[in-house]
């Protein structure tokens, strides 16, 4: 949630004490400020986010794949203050080919589920306290029984071919020199099953790189607040496979001025303070999202540009992201375009098919908060499906000055906008331009869903400087 630009509030549980603490300028993407607060919170952090044992063996969940047996993992993943500091989870690893036959066996009785996402609309099976189902093409999958901690399963291909000439990193524990590991040009890095790289991925000012694996980025047992895998003036990168598992403030994965950036089958789980999910900068261009799973304690996407004077101006330029699941606390939105826009444009951007799963407090399936002077314009988000039941607020538009606003305000604009085959159960759509010369204009709902019925021209609240905002059904 970029509500933070100005100030970082860390919220950080332990016992029953809540500390705050309030660093300026912290999240200025590639300034010195990061590493003076992460230096500043890290024992802080440490001590109080610790895990000792953040995966242990599930007793809730049986899952059996294809007749094979998988390990199912409860995690206790980094939560907000208010929610107690963690949350569990269970989970599970799985390699998809077509055809692929599910069997989840429950530890007891239960009577209601839902599978998501739901637009798959699979059949399944209920036999006492086993579920049976076939699932398509598609990678990751939600259960949510009432009142019991949720199974995620993360499906990928098999990436074993990447393993011949690459820096390995077996199954094990790995530290980072510093806490840091610092990927390096012209070379690829598989993570078995089950490596834990111990601290922060960084990956700047190089090209041709790739880490690819099923094993995990993981903090949780020494966590060190700060953005955490990070992408940073690099082409050519390729990310694939592996768990993110950040247990302090920071955005999970962080990309700036980076460019042909290949990105899929992530699985994402960290719910606490500003742990945005997939989270794009100033001049990232042709960078693609597919088949990612973003458990995130707030935005999902957060595509940004908080800082000209340190990043340029470089458009933020033909990004895309396609087929990943949102599973959201109670902080942020679904997808953010904003709020700090300090660049030239922003433009050629498509989300495609991207299940909400879970939004916890109802915030925006789709938000573009402008605070500064970027044109935003040829955007389409289509095939969003919020499945939170009750949520009220849909998509939300505005160019105004807060307090993410760049000192010395210029307003922009936004423009040649598209929603299609969108789904809500809110109906709540809210624009607000600037003025004559700083509108929001030439946006279409088409084909889209809210609060269980056809969308209607009159579920649109403008002000008077829009122009050509419009329903089509």
């Amino acid at each position: 949630m970029k509500q933070k630009k100005k100030y970082w509030i860390i919220s950080i549980f332990f016992g029953m004490m809540f500390t705050v603490l309030s660093c300026t300028g912290v999240e200025k993407s590639l300034q010195a400020n990061e590493t003076q607060v992460e230096n500043k919170l890290a024992r802080m952090a440490s001590a109080a986010g610790q895990l000792d044992s953040p995966m242990v063996k599930s007793l809730a969940y049986q899952v059996i794949v294809n007749n094979d047996t998988l390990d199912v993992w409860q995690e206790t993943c980094y939560d907000l203050a208010e929610n107690g500091g963690q949350t569990d989870v269970h989970t599970a690893l799985f390699t998809y080919v077509p055809g692929t036959q599910v069997k989840i066996i429950c530890s007891s009785s239960f009577s209601n589920f839902t599978l998501s996402p739901k637009r798959l609309d699979i059949p399944v099976t209920k036999n006492g306290n086993e579920l049976t189902f076939t699932i398509p093409e598609y990678y990751n999958y939600a259960l949510a029984i009432p009142g019991r901690a949720p199974l995620l399963l993360f499906g990928s291909p098999n990436y074993s071919a990447y393993k011949q000439g690459a820096v390995v990193f077996a199954k094990g524990i790995h530290h980072g020199v510093n806490g840091v590991f610092k990927l390096e040009s012209n070379k690829t890095y598989y993570l078995e099953e089950g490596a834990i790289l111990r601290g922060k991925v960084l990956i700047e000012n190089v090209s041709n790189v790739k880490l690819i694996g099923r094993g995990y980025i993981d903090d949780r047992t020494a966590p060190v607040a700060g953005n955490f895998v990070k992408v940073y003036r690099s082409q050519h990168v390729e990310l694939r496979g592996f768990g993110v598992r950040h247990a302090a403030l920071g955005w999970q994965v962080d990309m700036v001025n980076s460019s042909n950036v290949d990105v899929s089958h992530l699985n994402l789980l960290s719910f606490g303070q500003n742990n945005d999910g997939l989270d794009l900068g100033s001049g990232c261009q042709d960078v693609h999202f597919s088949h990612c799973f973003i458990g995130s304690g707030d935005d999902g996407f957060g595509w940004h540009a908080t800082n000209a004077a340190a990043d340029g101006e470089t458009p933020l330029l033909n990004c895309h992201a396609h087929d990943c699941m949102i599973w959201k606390n109670q902080v942020g939105v679904g997808i953010r375009i904003g709020s700090s826009l300090e660049t030239s444009s922003v433009e050629q951007l498509t989300f495609k098919d991207i299940d909400i799963a879970k939004m916890a407090w109802g915030g925006h399936s789709v938000a573009i908060p402008h605070s500064d002077w970027a044109d935003v314009k040829n955007i389409t988000f289509e095939g969003i499906r919020d499945e939170t039941s009750g949520n009220t607020r849909f998509v939300l538009m505005y160019i105004k000055q807060n307090a993410n606003s760049n000192p010395v305000y210029r307003p922009g604009t936004i423009s040649d906008i598209r929603f299609i085959d969108c789904v809500s159960s809110a109906t709540a759509a809210i624009f607000e331009g600037y003025d004559a010369d700083h509108m929001i204009k030439d946006v279409t709902f088409k084909n889209v869903k809210v609060g269980g019925r056809d969308m209607l021209q009159s579920d649109i609240v403008a002000n008077s400087f829009t122009s050509n905002i419009t329903v089509v059904n």
